[in-house]
């Protein structure tokens, strides 16, 4: 981040500063009081759990230039000791005021990434690809809501050539916002799926709220699609938007044929004549690489330059991660799950070479709402189908996984339901063989990375030991 005056920040965010204005310049933004503070602005969030307006008087104590508090109380002992805050009605709001403020005044590309699945691996892709020839930023893990987005366009310096911003939602018209805020040159939307059903209750309301990112696409607008959510995109694009669909059929402007997979990732040719190798597994990771193949040769990269970028790409944690723990192959898929990513980790796990079994281990998918219990069954019959000797449901919904899972699968599949990931890690490791494939796959909410403890046999829950 360049350097902010504190006149300037108070202008961009409508903010009133109290107390004495003793620095220049802020030089960083804060949100976690843990963090090192010095010459920072430092802002006061409230959430469920915690309240940024309990830590002022340490941050001020620390070195921050100053904090943006919305409760004078909370900090009033501050103006007895010469400290400097900025007051505002709502400090989340202000933090994304000063970010839409910052957007505007430098001229790095802004890419967008939006989609129901898929977000912060092509986002990962995008950065990997575009910082093999280019300066810039992305955003950190999943930094994709009303602070993760502020916080990476803040992040931009002025010598910075391109920022991928990652844009989530869970409710209608948070796509939008977000969109306001950035201002993107060009966009991405990897897939459209069942998501947050519980609150947007059809799968065309999931589509209009990723395409309404293109809303806020600048004058020459670029959107990369894939195939998959191009299905969806009629009668939701502005004319004047310039689309490239990427995929495997033959009509995409983008097209991966001759795929292979092995214990390395996977092999690709692009449009029939530029090969690469992609370090993940899964055909869908292929389609996810295309959308950075579309966006760095929309920023005038060679498909030489892109190709030898993306060699150099690593799993992302808790998606799709290959771990050896003792006698089992773990492909640890655990950050989060909806109907579509488990279909697609089931196929990328299919194409794993196996010596043992695969084994797949699923938990609760989240936020569908009433048709929870139907796409539950229908991932089950997906499993049943697929080539797991093993399935193993776990949570408030696995029964209805066992269910779909049964009627696909009969008897030529072993299946087991478990309430509870506590109640399933006391009997894991019974279930498994020797050279066993695992998939982890659920929602973040059930943490299934819980079970790698006792997986793993340097551990104390596995040994046995106190």
């Amino acid at each position: 981040m360049r350097a902010l005056t504190i006149p300037e920040i108070c202008t961009a965010m409508a903010g009133r500063l109290l107390g004495e204005l003793t620095v220049p310049a802020v030089h960083r933004i804060v949100t976690d009081s843990r963090h090192d503070v010095t010459s920072g602005l430092f802002f006061a969030l409230r959430g469920e759990n915690h309240d940024g307006h309990a830590f002022v008087n340490n941050v001020l104590a620390r070195g921050a230039a100053c904090a943006v508090v919305s409760d004078l109380s909370a900090v009033a002992d501050q103006f007895h000791r010469g400290g400097r805050v900025i007051q505002v009605p709502d400090v989340t709001a202000a933090l994304g005021k000063l970010a839409g403020w910052y957007r505007r005044q430098f001229a790095a590309q802004v890419i967008a990434v939006v989609g129901s699945n898929g977000k912060t691996t092509t986002k990962d892709l995008i950065a990997t690809v575009l910082g093999g020839k280019l300066r810039g930023k992305a955003a950190q893990g999943s930094f994709n809501n009303h602070i993760g987005v502020p916080l990476t366009l803040l992040s931009v310096e002025p010598a910075d050539q391109y920022v991928v911003v990652e844009v989530g939602t869970n409710h209608p018209g948070e796509v939008a916002a977000l969109g306001r805020m950035a201002q993107p040159d060009l966009a991405v939307v990897t897939s459209i799926g069942e998501e947050h059903l519980e609150f947007f209750g059809t799968l065309d309301a999931v589509a209009s709220e990723e395409f309404s990112i293109v809303a806020n696409l600048g004058g020459r607008a670029f959107l990369a699609m894939s195939e998959q959510a191009a299905a969806f995109a009629p009668g939701k694009l502005p004319e004047r938007c310039t689309r490239l669909v990427y995929g495997f059929a033959e009509s995409a402007d983008l097209r991966a044929t001759e795929l292979s997979a092995d214990r390395a990732g996977m092999r690709f040719r692009v449009n029939g004549k530029f090969d690469y190798r992609l370090p993940l597994i899964g055909r869908h990771n292929v389609v996810n690489a295309l959308a950075a193949v579309a966006i760095g040769l929309r920023l005038k990269m060679t498909h030489g330059e892109i190709a030898a970028a993306l060699e150099t790409v690593r799993p992302a944690k808790m998606r799709l991660e290959p771990m050896q723990l003792g006698e089992w192959t773990v492909i640890n898929d655990a950050y989060n799950a909806n109907p579509t990513s488990m279909k697609a980790a089931f196929e990328a796990v299919d194409e794993w070479p196996a010596v043992g079994r695969r084994v797949f281990v699923l938990g609760d998918m989240r936020e569908l709402g009433d048709e929870s219990e139907r796409c539950h069954a229908s991932v089950g019959l997906e499993a049943g189908r697929s080539s797991a000797k093993v399935i193993i449901a776990v949570g408030g919904h696995s029964r209805a996984v066992v269910d779909g899972a049964t009627k696909s699968a009969g008897t030529s599949k072993r299946i087991y339901a478990f309430p509870t990931v506590e109640a399933l890690s006391g009997r894991l490791r019974e279930l498994l063989e020797p050279g066993d494939i695992v998939l982890l796959k659920g929602s973040r909410g059930m943490r299934l990375e819980r079970l790698l403890e006792g997986l793993d046999k340097r551990s104390p829950a596995a040994t046995g030991a106190a």
